[in-house]
């Protein structure tokens, strides 16, 4: 069950972006939102460029003092907006350390059961802070990230009601792991889920070659919809309303990206390895692809 969820805040308008799909979901499970921001110590800015002689009489610790009373009120500000929207509890926490490391600790003190924040489709070193701690808090472990990528020139607007579910799959148990935490949010929203295969016909599938005449390939389309409408079968049987779409494409993130747009999906889940470099296997690469293209909200987990 979704019963305590990590909100990830960095001072910024930017990451603001995060509060309407938060305040979405508490609003469905009666979770409690934990609104956590990481102090990170800040030179004032007349101080660039002075020498160290101008430095004399001046208390740095005072004005580290002050900044951190300022990011609690910012906090504090917060908190009481959504208290009034959402039915569970709405915390602060000011946490010290490095960034990604010391919300992971502080989403194992709470029960974290996922986080949510926002981030930007950059790489790089034109990668924001909350793409950073994005990436951070999925490598880390286990917890579910719901991620919306943030659009600086509209407005913050109301809570994000999730009544689409996009679950993209590859045949494997590590692709199926993502169903846990999508089916709770579709109990919760009473949403629909879609689940999707995609067959690369740029890429191996997890299971062999790529199929070289119409007959291979209409015999691997038919097996994609023989093993999706067995885990529907399953699902419905739970009560869960489920569609089912199997199709071949050249590129995998793409086909996802165009689906999710055609279906009118809120929320695209995947699960993801996490690694980087050639440990990269072709589920985690378009997962990736995905978060970073799509401008449709991605639930991402790197199962143990």
């Amino acid at each position: 069950m979704l019963r305590s969820l990590l909100v990830p805040l960095d001072g910024t308008r930017f990451s603001e972006y995060a509060l309407p799909l938060a305040e979405g979901v508490a609003q469905a499970t009666g979770a409690a939102l934990h609104l956590a921001h990481v102090h990170v110590p800040q030179p004032p800015t007349d101080l660039v460029g002075v020498t160290p002689f101008q430095y004399e009489g001046m208390n740095l610790d005072a004005y580290e003092d002050d900044d951190r009373d300022r990011e609690r009120d910012y906090m504090a500000a917060l908190a009481t907006r959504l208290s009034e929207a959402t039915p569970g509890p709405v915390d602060t926490a000011l946490l010290e350390g490095e960034v990604p490391s010391a919300l992971s600790h502080y989403a194992k003190e709470v029960g974290a059961d996922a986080a949510i924040l926002s981030t930007h489709s950059r790489t790089g070193p034109r990668r924001a802070w909350m793409g950073s701690v994005a990436e951070g808090l999925i490598r880390s472990g286990d917890l579910p990230v719901l991620v919306i990528h943030a659009d600086e020139g509209a407005e913050i607007g109301g809570p994000l009601n999730i009544r689409r579910i996009l679950v993209p799959l590859d045949g494997s148990e590590l692709s199926e792991s993502i169903l846990t935490t999508a089916v709770e949010l579709v109990r919760a929203c009473d949403a629909r889920l879609t689940l999707l295969q995609v067959l690369s016909t740029g890429h191996p599938d997890p299971g062999g070659m790529i199929p070289t005449n119409p007959e291979q390939w209409a015999h691997a389309l038919q097996e994609g919809e023989v093993y999706l409408e067995a885990l529907a079968g399953r699902l419905r049987r739970r009560r869960i309303r489920v569609d089912t779409m199997v199709m071949a494409h050249s590129d995998a993130g793409q086909a996802i990206r165009e689906v999710a747009q055609e279906d009118g999906a809120d929320l695209i889940a995947m699960a993801t390895h996490g690694y980087t470099g050639i440990r990269r296997v072709l589920f985690g690469s378009v997962a990736e692809d995905v978060l970073r293209h799509s401008h449709v909200p991605m639930l991402i987990q790197r199962p143990n």
